[in-house]
């Protein structure tokens, strides 16, 4: 039985879908999958990561290359990279030949569904889709293209209960679709620094409460609401408090912390930028917030489990299928920043509460999420897969 696996995916930058392979792919490697990750940009910073760990990663678009299709104005830029992409992905595929060939997000699965039609590929095709199909209303020409490869895809993967059933709602037979929930690595928040130390790093008082939010800033990743929802109890929370913003900036940072000063409280914000100490972040952090306007199953929340903190997260894609509500943390309304800060408010007010929370949020993280039963799930459906290709 051939093993070869072509993963596709726009890059390796940080991001969800980015760090979920980082954990999975590595594990696939020792379970003897031959896999390589095609990228349609440069490797990205995760990139060598893999490579350490057994995973080919192979660019589509040399810099030169990427140099030269930005040098035209956006549209045609636009334009020349996706040619670019579709032509080289298909002849890399009448070279290489995999028995599997598994896209990670809508712009690898346009792009690289084309490409597999054009070459003629012969061998299984999967979508992971990883998030609701929101994009679909900003990237129309993405969501027209990526409902009619649908019929032309052997198998779809969602993270979550709420992104499968979306799938089928459009259409997709449900013995096409296969739920995959995100795992993380447990061993990774068992080995952290101590809280005292981390907050001294920080320059964070012991006594603070702090509060964390693990997200790129994105404007659908609501950071707007939990400013408002902070400057609406702020007065009311036990001083000294101090909220970490941690992830990468897309381009709204500026405009955020411009809200924070007038809203009176840049003296409360860490922004921290991208991390690779998320797990002692998070052992020096009290609440973990995920304000989202759409997800579709968050590692972010998961981690934040399984440090044991109580989660605050809004009540979008699968979230509510990893935090119980009133049992792990609170599930609150979507873009309701009272809502959002009556629960941050309640678990401040109430330490027992938010100790009992988060027992039980990493006991659930400990009971469904771990990385082995992601890649189990996995490994079952390659190999189930791998039985219809010649």
């Amino acid at each position: 039985m051939r093993k070869e696996i072509m993963i596709v995916i726009g890059s390796l930058e940080i991001g969800g879908a980015e760090r979920h392979l980082l954990t999975v792919l590595p594990e696939l490697v020792k379970r003897g999958f031959q896999i390589t990750v095609s990228v349609l940009g440069e490797k990205g910073k995760l990139a060598p990561l893999l490579e350490v760990q057994g995973v080919l990663v192979k660019p589509l678009l040399s810099p030169r290359l990427m140099r030269f299709t930005q040098r035209a104005p956006r549209l045609i830029s636009r334009l020349l990279r996706i040619i670019t992409v579709i032509f080289l992905l298909t002849k890399r595929l009448k070279t290489k030949k995999p028995a599997i060939l598994h896209f990670f997000l809508p712009e690898a699965y346009v792009l690289g569904m084309f490409s597999a039609l054009l070459a003629r590929f012969s061998g299984v095709t999967i979508m992971s889709r990883r998030s609701m199909s929101h994009y679909q209303k900003r990237r129309i020409a993405v969501g027209f293209c990526e409902r009619r490869l649908y019929d032309k895809t052997t198998l779809m993967t969602g993270n979550s209960q709420a992104v499968l059933l979306q799938l089928q709602a459009e259409g997709i037979a449900p013995q096409k679709t296969k739920l995959i929930y995100n795992g993380i690595d447990l061993a990774l928040f068992q080995q952290t620094t101590s809280k005292a130390e981390i907050r001294k790093n920080l320059n964070i008082a012991e006594n603070s409460l702090v509060i964390i939010i693990i997200a790129n800033l994105i404007p659908y990743k609501g950071h707007q609401d939990l400013l408002q929802a902070l400057s609406y109890i702020s007065h009311q929370l036990s001083s000294p408090w101090t909220l970490l913003c941690v992830g990468r900036d897309d381009g709204i940072q500026k405009a955020l912390q411009q809200k924070a000063q007038d809203l009176k409280l840049d003296d409360h914000l860490l922004w921290l930028g991208s991390r690779s100490d998320i797990p002692d972040l998070l052992t020096a952090a009290d609440i973990g917030v995920l304000c989202s306007h759409e997800e579709g199953f968050s590692n972010a929340i998961l981690e934040g489990m399984a440090a044991g903190l109580p989660m605050v997260v809004t009540d979008v894609g699968g979230n509510k299928e990893a935090v119980l509500d009133k049992i792990t943390g609170f599930v609150v309304k979507p873009q309701d920043p009272h809502a959002l800060g009556d629960a941050i408010l309640q678990l401040s007010l109430d330490p027992e509460l938010a100790s009992k929370f988060g027992k039980k949020a990493k006991e659930r993280v400990f009971a469904h999420f771990a990385l082995e039963t992601c890649v189990n799930q996995y490994v079952a459906l390659y190999n189930e897969v791998l039985k219809c290709v010649v």
